[in-house]
C-alpha cells in the first residue's frame, strides 16, 4: 500500500479536532455528518483531483522497468515515483519538469505512477510516496544509485529522497550524478 504523505494537513488536522471537541461535548449530534466531513477534508485535500499534464516537460512516463535500463545507457536516470493525486507530488511536480528541462541531454528525468504500475513500485520497494532517486549505472549486480552527498551504493533506502524535497539537493544529485559517469 503507498500514502500520500500530505493527505492531512495540519489546517485539516485542526479542523478535525475541532470537531471532535463538538462531538464530544454533545454539540454535534450526527456522527455520520462528522464522517462525511472527514471525507469532503480529505478530498479537498488533494487526494480526489484529477491528473494535469505540462506541455513544457521532457519527464519520461515509465510503463517498466526495461524503460530505466534502456535511459541507463545514455547517462544517469532520475526517478520519480508518486501518483497524481498525491499533494506532496503535485507540489514536486513543477521543479521535476523543470529539472527534466535543465538536464535535457545530460540526464534522462522519468516518472513512475505508483497506481498505474504497482509492479516497477513494488521492485523499487515504494511504500510513501513521493519517492525519488538518482540511478548511476547498472550492471550485473543490479542499480548503482547515488546519495546526495556523492556516495554510490546499491542501497536505494539511503539514496531516495521521501516527500517534497527542494530542487538544489535534486540537482546537486544530478550533478554528482553526471560528474561519477564521466569519470568511468
Amino acid at each position: 500500500m503507498v500514502l500520500c504523505c500530505d493527505a492531512l494537513t495540519p489546517q485539516n488536522l485542526y479542523l478535525l479536532n475541532m470537531l471532535y471537541y463538538l462531538i464530544a461535548s454533545g454539540e454535534f449530534m450526527n456522527k455520520y455528518l462528522f464522517l462525511c466531513i472527514v471525507a469532503l477534508l480529505i478530498g479537498v485535500s488533494g487526494c480526489l483531483d484529477t491528473n494535469s499534464s505540462s506541455e513544457n516537460s521532457a519527464v519520461v512516463a515509465v510503463q517498466d522497468q526495461q524503460q530505466i535500463d534502456e535511459a541507463l545507457v545514455s547517462g544517469p536516470v532520475f526517478v520519480d515515483m508518486g501518483f497524481a493525486s498525491c499533494p506532496a507530488c503535485k507540489i514536486m511536480k513543477p521543479t521535476i519538469e523543470e529539472i527534466s528541462q535543465e538536464y535535457l541531454g545530460k540526464a534522462t528525468v522519468m516518472s513512475i505512477d505508483t497506481r498505474e504500475n504497482p509492479i516497477v513500485a513494488m521492485i523499487f520497494d515504494v511504500y510513501s510516496v513521493p519517492d525519488m532517486f538518482v540511478i548511476v549505472d547498472n550492471d550485473s549486480e543490479g542499480y548503482l544509485y547515488i546519495t546526495s552527498d556523492g556516495n554510490l551504493t546499491r542501497d536505494r533506502n539511503i539514496a531516495r529522497f521521501i516527500g517534497v524535497t527542494e530542487k538544489e539537493l535534486i540537482t546537486k544529485t544530478l550533478d554528482l550524478a553526471i560528474a561519477s559517469r564521466q569519470n568511468e
